[in-house]
């Protein structure tokens, strides 16, 4: 007996004369078959729950009944609840047809699968890359160019050579620079109206002088750092950080310091338009003569023998002045170049003791995790705090979605990094063999 001779006995038993339409026939057939499907669903949930139970209790026994699996628990809990949901469901809901059929056949809830033997439990568990938010690294603003990025107040620079960039939203922009100046460090701190620059004024590298310059709308001030080498010996910056207030300068950097035999000679009254030592000769081309030799012990004792006989030593300084008035000059740990920052109106700088970024210091054993080793940076935003700490000999992110090596954020082996924002994104620098990298969170 097939379905429509039940509906049609069914209607005959209760009396009613009924003319069995096309339409009504697959109605009632539609609502028979959900009935059987929820009735089916059922008895397989119960006859689930008493497998589980019988599987449960025979490795309690054989175990000891010490340890149960709550996984198998969770698994299960879901499925009841489902089948129970949709029998009361179907009591109290008419749908039509097509309605009846695509809730009979969607999917109401995950499954979420049994770890085996060899998996933990939270193996199964999504990543916290993966779960809500991923880094993304993004591309110079010269694409294939090596690139420093530098962060100065809610931004971030990126320098490729003699030129500079700033990241805006989404883009770079070239940064306009006076033609005159070889700007080595940049403070953006209160805007591109009021920039302030660090950098090497004038063509000559024997005669140059480092200068601190400040836009004020279209007028430029000048501060000129004292000579600080000695004669003969030239420097090469190649890291540098800049901050300027309403009354303090300060800048840090690391620089090489060398030998200039040109620079050398001139310093001693002669002229040579390129010039060679070796051991204690000079190989020198004057203007006139050509090609000459000097010998330094005629000289007498020179400031720069130190850097003749040791060859080019690297430091790193920091230069401060208030007020405009006298520099002073502080030798700082050579490791890298020491970040500054404006808080509550003072430069302050980064030291073993705290991190500093423009608008917040702290104190680093007020916030490591009690299992890191280091706290390499740690920046508080509106969603949280950031951090970047070192943890058996490999580097950590800890962030609002918990922590992750920074080598699986990056993609490659990380030597160092520094957290920052762009506007109101988080963004992080991270340094690698391949040179530094610049990365952005993204929901």
């Amino acid at each position: 007996m097939n379905l429509d001779d039940e509906v049609r006995r069914h209607l005959r038993d209760t009396g009613e004369q009924v003319a069995l339409t096309p339409g009504l026939v697959d109605a009632v057939r539609i609502r028979a078959a959900t009935r059987s499907r929820r009735r089916r669903r059922l008895f397989s949930g119960l006859s689930s729950l008493v497998a589980i139970a019988i599987v449960g209790g025979s490795i309690a026994v054989l175990f000891g009944g010490g340890d149960q699996d709550p996984t198998s628990l969770e698994v299960a809990t879901p499925i009841a609840a489902v089948n129970e949901s949709e029998e009361s469901k179907g009591g109290t809901t008419q749908d039509s047809g097509n309605q009846a059929l695509i809730a009979a056949t969607s999917p109401t809830y995950e499954t979420v699968p049994l770890t085996t033997d060899d998996e933990s439990p939270s193996s199964a568990l999504p990543s916290s890359k993966s779960a809500t938010r991923g880094w993304i690294e993004v591309n110079g603003p010269i694409p294939g160019a090596s690139t420093e990025y530098v962060y100065s107040g809610d931004t971030v620079l990126g320098r490729v050579g003699t030129e500079w960039f700033i990241r805006d939203e989404s883009s770079w922009r070239q940064l306009e620079l006076p033609d005159s100046l070889d700007v080595i460090a940049v403070d953006l701190g209160i805007g591109e109206d009021f920039v302030r620059l660090a950098g090497w004024l004038g063509d000559d590298l024997c005669s140059r002088e480092l200068v601190i310059q400040v836009k004020n709308g279209t007028q430029w001030e000048q501060y000129e750092i004292p000579e600080q080498l000695a004669p003969g010996l030239v420097s090469s910056v190649s890291q540098a950080r800049l901050r300027v207030t309403d009354h303090e300068v300060a800048m840090s950097r690391i620089e090489e310091v060398a030998v200039n035999p040109v620079c050398l000679l001139q310093s001693l009254g002669i002229d040579a338009v390129e010039a060679e030592i070796v051991d204690d000769l000079v190989y020198a081309t004057d203007p006139k003569a050509g090609r000459v030799i000097y010998s330094l012990s005629k000289f007498g004792p020179l400031e720069a023998q130190e850097f003749i006989t040791n060859g080019p030593t690297e430091r790193s300084l920091l230069v401060r002045s208030t007020g405009g008035g006298k520099w002073t000059t502080t030798p700082l740990p050579d490791y890298g170049v020491t970040e500054l920052g404006v808080v509550d109106g003072i430069i302050m700088m980064e030291d073993a003791e705290h991190t500093v970024h423009d608008g917040q210091r702290l104190k680093r054993t007020e916030v490591i995790p009690s299992d890191a080793e280091q706290l390499i940076d740690a920046l508080v935003t509106s969603s949280g705090m950031s951090m970047l700490f070192e943890r058996g000999e490999q580097i950590w992110l800890r962030d609002t979605d918990g922590e992750q090596l920074l080598d699986q954020v990056s993609e490659r082996p990380v030597l160092w990094g520094r957290l920052g924002r762009v506007s109101a994104e988080v963004t992080m620098v991270v340094e690698t063999e391949q040179g530094q990298a610049l990365l952005m969170s993204g929901q």
